[in-house]
């Protein structure tokens, strides 16, 4: 078990692990989207639900969240593909939130700008210092992260 942990790291790295941790994270909450009912979210998002019901902007997330985990098994420089999936969604939720707040549709939505705002600078900032460029996954060639 230990021996395959440290497999999947190797291959994974920051990044990789980045990408399938937010790719399920986005997979869970789209899910959650598409079974459930919340009536701030659906007031927060009326800006966009004008466009898609809720049901289709959840599918949306979860699409995205899956397009995220499997970037994340990519090699590095392969997946910035898999970085513009996950951002898409909470960018959007950001908008609609944001809108929503200044329109006052859900006069509340200015308190969740900033998640949104974090979340989405911090998948920024994995994606800029794990850098983009395409290398061998150090599971390849057997080392410890060299380049």
């Amino acid at each position: 078990m230990r021996a395959a942990s440290a497999r999947l790291w190797r291959h994974l790295g920051w990044r990789g692990l980045a990408l399938a941790g937010v790719g399920i994270c986005w997979t869970v909450y789209g899910a959650g989207l598409i079974v459930t009912t919340r009536s701030g979210v659906a007031a927060a998002t009326s800006p966009v639900t004008g466009l898609m019901c809720m049901e289709a902007w959840g599918t949306v997330w979860v699409a995205c969240g899956l397009l995220g985990a499997v970037a994340g098994a990519r090699r590095p420089g392969r997946d910035v593909w898999g970085f513009a999936a996950v951002t898409l969604p909470p960018a959007v939720w950001l908008l609609a939130y944001a809108i929503a707040a200044i329109t006052g549709e859900y006069g509340d939505g200015w308190a969740s700008v900033p998640v949104f705002a974090a979340v989405l600078l911090l998948v920024v900032i994995v994606a800029a210092l794990t850098g983009g460029r395409r290398r061998i996954c150090t599971c390849e060639r057997g080392g410890h992260g060299e380049r």
